[in-house]
């Protein structure tokens, strides 16, 4: 890879996502038609997987019939199908055996030191999804997301405490990818904006947001590190816009950053 002054260039880095979406596999594919079911639409027919990600009628039914001697999908009908009982199992196995799910049960135990209405997320990071692993509290207001809901990675209080310590690295080939997201999120509409928003988000060692995924919230979130300082997850609370007071917030994170603390020590 061609380096300037020793640092990757955003052109090279940009080169070699191109590079990946090219060499996709055939895995690859055929498990993104598990990303179609949905509350929404939970059953699909071949033909409409087929018109979907513009498969031929032989490939859409060779990895259909794959993923349901699998166990990931199950038939419904003569070509329509639903997701499978495998991934029930490995749901509960997931839930019996996380160790931040059976961690962040221990939390949910303990009197809320927050004042207000709130619920309470503990957020993974899988590959470049954050996907929420465990929520819990008692805020009266709906939310778009909960366990399992994918959220957006450059948006709202939980995703940002975990964006802005991912490496360097990643950080430009995530701003060579979604640079139209990026700046939607205001956080940047170039590479040494965004660098220095992520920057500051380290230093303040939380971040905030204010109506951002869901317009009558807003949210605390600290990152949850590894002894080495990576980044693992993090935990958020999020409570109606009318309890926000700028004066608390420190305080409030202070008591975030205890968790966050408990969480990575178990983690060890």
């Amino acid at each position: 890879m061609k380096k300037l002054n020793g640092l990757t260039t955003l052109e090279d880095t940009k080169a070699e996502a191109n590079e990946k979406d090219i060499k996709r596999s055939s895995l690859e594919r055929m498990l993104r038609i598990l990303d179609l079911f949905t509350q929404e639409k939970p059953i699909w027919s071949v033909d409409d997987i087929c018109a979907e990600f513009d498969y031929t009628r032989s490939t859409g039914y060779r990895y259909t019939k794959e993923l349901a001697d699998a166990g990931l999908l199950f038939q419904t009908g003569k070509s329509n199908y639903s997701l499978g009982s495998r991934i029930i199992q490995w749901d509960r196995q997931l839930r019996l055996s996380d160790p931040l799910v059976r961690l962040s049960k221990d939390i949910e135990q303990q009197p809320y030191e927050l004042e207000g209405k709130q619920a309470w997320l503990v957020c993974r990071l899988f590959k470049d999804q954050v996907v929420c692993v465990y929520h819990f509290g008692n805020l009266e207001t709906s939310l778009s997301y909960s366990r399992g809901i994918p959220r957006p990675l450059f948006s709202g209080a939980t995703s940002k405490a975990i964006l802005a310590f991912l490496p360097n690295a990643q950080h430009m080939r995530l701003f060579v990818e979604n640079q139209e997201e990026i700046e939607k999120s205001h956080l940047g509409t170039n590479w040494k904006d965004f660098r220095a928003n992520l920057q500051k988000i380290r230093e303040d060692g939380y971040a905030l947001s204010i109506s951002e995924v869901d317009k009558t919230v807003f949210g605390l979130a600290v990152p949850i590190l590894s002894q080495d300082g990576k980044i693992q997850a993090s935990i958020s609370c999020v409570r109606s816009v009318k309890d926000y007071e700028p004066n608390r917030i420190k305080a409030e994170v202070d008591v975030l950053k205890r968790y966050a603390t408990k969480l990575s020590s178990g983690l060890r």
